[in-house]
């Protein structure tokens, strides 16, 4: 069985985008989702792409990328987070794309891998990406910086809530 992805939408796109203004966000989200869904077949496995709430739109015909709009309540973050932790043993079978910390942190705690949004653009058009001038991607898998005070912290908090 292939990877599950979860993708943190709007994370995503403001990656690929970060100039980007409301009045072209449905266009930018349109384009996200092509690229999204072009991976997806080279991949072969299932995606879904994970945007806050508050929209509904049905996916494309003929797409297999499934569209989430959580409710607008609920974050996407939070939905991200709620769906790995209720997979219990195929989790790990889950790979979630953002570069929210929070929901990295989380997501690993619940067993499932991570990619920074960097990461997957990098993934998704390799070639193309590389010339992309809002393509903030670096290439790199892993940091070579030691963390901060406030991301030790950070690791802190999160274990402190897991021992509750």
């Amino acid at each position: 069985m292939n990877t599950e992805i979860i993708i943190d939408g709007y994370n995503l796109l403001h990656k690929l985008y970060p100039a980007v203004g409301s009045a072209s966000l449905e266009h930018c989200r349109k384009k996200t989702e092509a690229l999204v869904e072009r991976y997806r077949k080279r991949a072969k496995c299932p995606v879904t792409v994970v945007y806050d709430g508050g929209g509904m739109r049905d996916t494309a015909a003929g797409a297999a990328v499934l569209i989430v709009y959580t409710a607008s309540s609920k974050s996407a973050d939070r939905w991200i987070i709620d769906y790995v932790k209720s997979l219990n043993t195929s989790r790990k079978m889950v790979t979630i794309v953002s570069s929210d910390r929070e929901v990295c942190l989380y997501g690993k705690a619940y067993g499932a891998k991570c990619l920074t949004s960097e990461e997957f653009i990098t993934l998704l058009d390799p070639v193309n990406m590389k010339g992309n001038p809002g393509c903030q991607a670096s290439g790199r898998k892993y940091s070579d910086r030691f963390l901060d005070d406030r991301e030790i912290e950070q690791w802190k908090l999160l274990f402190e809530r897991g021992k509750r």
